[in-house]
């Protein structure tokens, strides 16, 4: 991940990885006879809370397939960038 990204792309990458990892164990829950959904586990009282963060995990993936198209994110990663970093 380039560090010059714009916040959305930020969120949309880390909102995919506790989606990434909820999902891993959900899955080896499964195989293990548990419940390891620790969306559910955190948020199960609040079923909308719960949901809502299901939507925006959702939401981060079509985002990430699609790309995202400002001039931060363009800049960071066109091929004839420079490295992203301090300036001396």
């Amino acid at each position: 991940m380039c560090k010059g990204k714009c916040t959305m792309s930020q969120v949309s990458f880390w909102l995919l990885a506790v989606g990434g990892l909820n999902w891993g164990l959900v899955g080896l829950g499964g195989f293990f006879g548990g419940d390891w959904n620790v969306v559910h586990m955190i948020f199960g009282s609040w079923m909308w809370l719960e949901n809502l963060v299901y939507l925006l995990v959702g939401v981060s993936a079509v985002a990430s397939l699609v790309g995202c198209k400002c001039s931060a994110c363009k800049s960071c990663c066109s091929p004839s960038a420079p490295p992203a970093g301090p300036t001396v």
